[in-house]
């Protein structure tokens, strides 16, 4: 792995442990605002953020690509240090839903990572890169609840807010010393890697993303109530929840020796999580959920390795940024909407029923994928089905 590859794997954990950690505690610090834990507060501030980063990813991205992508990764994690020392300060809920509002706005910090990746690797490269910055997320989402649930019985949620605002810091430090990749990105001649590819291949790979990260998201909200059918340990439920993210951890050092080709790969990896959901949905023993969660983790694995591989096939460096911005408003757009899904579901017919909304995502990414894959045999050699591994 090259020092600017994972100086940047680095800046995104940092930030991604601080963002995907505190939500967890948000209910604990509204009650310092009069707001019971179970007020309908709490899932209106839980989404906020990943609703204005969906709306302003777009933006950032247009932003990237006129100033650079290198400035935009520092824009983003000085945006993500100045709302969490906001939100350690705020003095009343007005404050606070400010700070959250400015996390969403000037966060991004995911798809300003992979528009900087993007101008200074190849394609094939690029695809590899995608699947390490999703290991960190991954690798945030098991550490973060685990370590800020350790500190919290020290500390307040305010104090840790605070502490987690050093976090982005240090990480916009270490952007700050990284090459300027974009001067390069504007001398490309190979027509090859620069060809625009037509429109409706990138509206068809958005949609894909779409819908396995609607498929990804819908399963996680209502876990916790679900599992407690099967077990009432606190500990194995967390287990449970987090396993498919443990697989991820696993199985991704092992990528670069499989050299999967990118449709398989998510054509396996929607077919996985397809069997999986609809597992899932109708199981009756602890064992079996243990083994589906298994089945439904390296369903996300492959996913991401075949999603990863159209991405980078589709990616073109002088639009990096606005390709990603829009990828990320995307994957952000289909997770508010999962959870929306989940919660509708839940309330009117139990907690096992948004995994049928996340299996029917996984069948309806299939038969788009079916669709997308037959321009291939029209005999289109820039077609990314087509194109070389």
């Amino acid at each position: 792995m090259n020092p600017v590859l994972t100086a940047v794997l680095a800046c995104h954990f940092m930030a991604a442990f601080s963002v995907l950690g505190m939500p967890l505690f948000l209910p604990r610090l509204l009650t310092e605002f009069g707001l019971g834990q179970t007020s309908p507060w709490v899932g209106t501030l839980y989404s906020l953020p990943a609703i204005l980063t969906a709306l302003s990813a777009p933006l950032w991205g247009r932003f990237a690509d006129r100033y650079g992508c290198k400035l935009s990764l520092m824009r983003a994690l000085a945006g993500l240090a100045l709302a969490f020392a906001l939100a350690g300060l705020a003095p009343s809920l007005g404050w606070f839903v400010l700070a959250l509002a400015l996390q969403g706005l000037f966060g991004g910090t995911l798809a300003a990572a992979n528009g900087y990746l993007a101008t200074g690797l190849s394609r094939e490269k690029l695809a590899q890169a995608l699947g390490w910055t999703q290991f960190t997320a991954r690798l945030a989402l098991v550490c973060a609840p685990i370590g800020l649930g350790l500190l919290v019985t020290t500390f307040s949620v305010r104090e840790l807010y605070l502490g987690l605002t050093l976090l982005p810091l240090a990480a916009l430090a270490l952007a700050a010393r990284l090459p300027d990749t974009d001067q390069g990105a504007g001398k490309l001649t190979d027509a090859t890697e620069e060809a625009t590819p037509p429109a409706h291949w990138r509206w068809t790979a958005m949609g894909l993303q779409f819908l396995f990260f609607f498929a990804m998201v819908a399963t996680f909200p209502y876990f916790l109530p679900y599992a407690e059918s099967l077990t009432t340990s606190p500990a194995l439920i967390g287990l449970l929840y987090s396993l498919p993210h443990l697989v991820y951890l696993l199985v991704q050092p092992l990528a670069h020796r499989l050299a999967l080709p990118w449709r398989p790969a998510l054509a396996w990896g929607l077919g996985l999580q397809l069997l999986a959901c609809l597992w899932q949905f109708q199981l009756h023993s602890l064992a079996a959920l243990l083994a589906a969660r298994l089945l439904f983790g390296l369903g996300i694995w492959l996913g991401f390795q075949g999603l990863n591989g159209l991405i980078g096939r589709l990616t073109r460096r002088r639009k990096a940024g606005s390709w990603f911005g829009r990828l990320d408003a995307v994957g952000k757009a289909a997770g508010v909407l999962a959870g929306l899904v989940a919660a509708w579901l839940s309330a009117g017919h139990g907690t096992h029923t948004p995994f049928i909304a996340a299996a029917s995502a996984c069948a309806g990414g299939l038969l788009l994928l079916t669709v997308f894959t037959m321009e291939a045999h029209n005999g289109n050699p820039a077609h990314p089905d087509r194109a070389p591994e």
